[in-house]
């Protein structure tokens, strides 16, 4: 399937600036499933952009504007081709997760991480989902990623970064990196590696698997924001990916940017800016196929959309100037 992508960010300051530097993590990267045909990004003020890889093999540019000024705009788009995933993994024994050379190759996906962490009451709920689950590593995968739609429902805008995931569970609400990130931390639970997956969803409804509106129609575009779903290590197979959010299968219509161990590792946007201003942040992502017509891609990510996202949180001041965290 071939999807062209433009991915708009837009920082307003409510007074002048005199220096931002960011990381962008918005590049598709190539792999057996997507090749990506064309990528460019651009930025007002215009800028230098260095590109990068990092640990984990996701593409990151670093942009920095030096001077003043009270808005950034960073426009990225690019042009993939994905295929369907060849084959599901076959019933593998979880007697086969103690093998010593497959936990020290997962070993940094088994463990608690920033925003994974877990205690009694992720522990049971895991428990909970695998309880029916046949001695299988795959079947237990999908008890899991299943699982996680029951647990919670999904909620635009109903958490914010850094929500652990017991206040999800109690909370009953959340949007997908919250769903991923509950996926993963019940996986590890049960001694089964996961990781964060970070990239584009090219449907109307997160939640709907096919991506086809309410009304079955299939969207020649759609404006959405970035998505999350996760993968789980199979010994034997390899990565297996999954998405909590619709607890489907992870197909044509997924786009992956990268991974890690969670949302921290793959953040779309970090950085800082110095100057005693409060910033406002919008994001749009507008995914479109090449029979849509150009104005679809482009035109709405020229102007200033409406999608909220979560305001900067603001770091140490240094002196007379205030340095805050721009993270998405």
């Amino acid at each position: 399937m071939r999807l062209d992508i433009a991915y708009r960010l837009h920082f307003q300051y409510d007074a002048s600036v005199s220096e931002s530097q960011n990381e962008i993590r918005v590049r598709p990267r190539d792999d057996r499933r997507q090749q990506v045909l064309s990528y460019r990004l651009t930025t007002t003020p215009a800028t230098r952009v260095l590109q990068t890889r990092d640990y984990f093999g996701t593409t990151v540019d670093h942009l920095g504007v030096r001077g003043p000024h009270r808005e950034l705009l960073v426009v990225a788009e690019s042009s993939v081709e994905t295929a369907p995933i060849e084959g599901d993994p076959q019933s593998v024994s979880c007697e086969r997760l103690a093998d010593v050379d497959f936990v020290n190759a997962h070993v940094e996906y088994m463990a608690p991480s920033q925003h994974v962490q877990w205690g009694d009451l992720i522990n049971e709920v895991a428990t909970w989902a695998v309880r029916s689950a046949p001695d299988d590593v795959c079947a237990r995968v999908l008890a899991i990623v299943q699982a996680v739609p029951t647990v919670l429902t999904y909620e635009r805008g109903s958490t914010s970064i850094g929500v652990t995931l017991e206040e999800l569970v109690d909370g009953g609400g959340g949007v997908c990196q919250d769903f991923a990130h509950l996926a993963v931390g019940m996986l590890r639970c049960v001694g089964i590696p996961a990781r964060y997956v970070s990239g584009y969803l090219f449907a109307v409804d997160e939640t709907r698997p096919e991506g086809n509106g309410a009304d079955g129609v299939a969207p020649a575009a759609v404006s959405v924001q970035t998505h999350a779903w996760i993968e789980a290590a199979v010994p034997g197979f390899g990565w297996y990916g999954l998405d909590p959010t619709n607890g489907g299968a992870v197909g044509e219509r997924h786009v992956v940017i990268g991974h890690g161990r969670d949302y921290n590792d793959v953040a779309p946007v970090r950085g800082v800016f110095h100057g005693a201003a409060e910033a406002e942040v919008d994001a749009e992502v507008i995914i479109a196929q090449p029979t849509a017509p150009a104005s679809m891609v482009t035109e709405p990510i020229r102007r200033r959309s409406n999608v909220a996202v979560a305001p900067p949180t603001a770091a140490v001041a240094d002196h007379q100037q205030a340095a805050q965290q721009q993270q998405q």
